[in-house]
């Protein structure tokens, strides 16, 4: 779905290399990517991902937790929220025959992170898929109250396979991420990188490009669409839930504003998504496709240091 402009897909195509003296992250793998429009950009990561609240942090109702559950998961989202992916994933692995649904979205969500890290591309597809399979035992397994991560992570991991697989069955399965995307938002209205991926799904449909929508037409009677208003919607709550979260969702702003014409509101978000930290590939990435954007208007480097 959604993270993160050409005639397939929703994630954009990021180059990997640059002689900007600004480039001062290290060097990262490629991101999954495709080339086509703007992208759903899932590559979701994000420090203040989930911040629950507690009855869905806890996971009640679900009979499957361990007895130590609460430490699992206390020291799992530390773990990924400090980007420490290998420390989580191993500490998560040995639970992926249970039934917990609170566990096994997170399990999903660090498989899926360590295949957006992969460097071989055939490791990168075994481990999406691998996640695949553990966000649909998540679903299967959902306790009655519901399980916000659940729904969130298949959404996301929806939209990977759908790449995976191709263009046609990306957008196929498009109509299907934004409903557990909305899913996710009814358990919990408070998560910012959710918005987010609705914003970049909305974004996606709106910048469509002529091929991409002649196959939406051919699968859909009615197929996807959407306003660059809309997109900003989401971006925006996104931002107002959680300032500065995600460098991806500032710059999505940019390109929003770019799209609308409001040249200087998408300088200065450009800007802001530069100058904040990278820590992940995707800020990597979006590090260089800030710096772009801010050479193509000819903001000199000394205005953004």
């Amino acid at each position: 779905m959604f993270k993160r402009a050409a005639s397939s897909g929703f994630r954009f195509a990021f180059k990997n290399s640059t002689t900007s003296k600004f480039q001062r992250f290290k060097q990262v793998p490629k991101l999954l990517t495709i080339t086509g429009v703007a992208s759903m950009g899932i590559a979701f990561f994000g420090k203040t991902e989930e911040k629950k609240p507690e009855n869905l942090e806890q996971g009640t109702g679900n009979s499957e937790k361990p007895k130590n559950f609460d430490l699992i998961v206390q020291n799992a989202d530390e773990l990924y929220d400090n980007y420490l992916i290998d420390n989580c994933y191993n500490i998560l692995k040995k639970f992926e025959s249970s039934k917990c649904s609170e566990l096994l979205w997170r399990l999903a969500r660090v498989v899926c992170e360590k295949g957006k890290l992969a460097k071989d591309p055939n490791e990168r597809k075994e481990l999406i898929l691998e996640a695949y399979q553990i966000i649909k035992k998540a679903l299967e397994n959902e306790p009655k109250e519901g399980c916000f991560g659940a729904h969130k992570w298949y959404a996301i991991l929806l939209d990977y396979v759908g790449e995976i697989e191709g263009n046609k069955s990306r957008i196929e399965k498009s109509f299907l991420v934004r409903e557990h995307l909305e899913k996710a938002l009814s358990y919990f209205e408070n998560d910012p990188t959710t918005w987010h991926i609705l914003g970049v799904w909305h974004f996606s449909f709106a910048n469509m490009g002529y091929a991409t929508r002649m196959v939406a037409k051919a699968i859909f009677a009615t197929p996807p669409s959407s306003t660059y208003q809309d997109a900003l919607h989401y971006f925006l709550k996104a931002e107002q839930i959680s300032p500065g979260f995600y460098s991806t969702n500032t710059y999505y702003i940019g390109e929003v504003y770019e799209q609308l014409g409001q040249k200087q509101d998408a300088i200065e978000a450009f800007k802001k998504s530069f100058k904040m930290p990278v820590v992940t590939s995707d800020d990597a990435a979006i590090h260089k496709k800030a710096y772009e954007k801010l050479k193509k208007y000819g903001v000199k480097d000394s205005e953004v240091v």
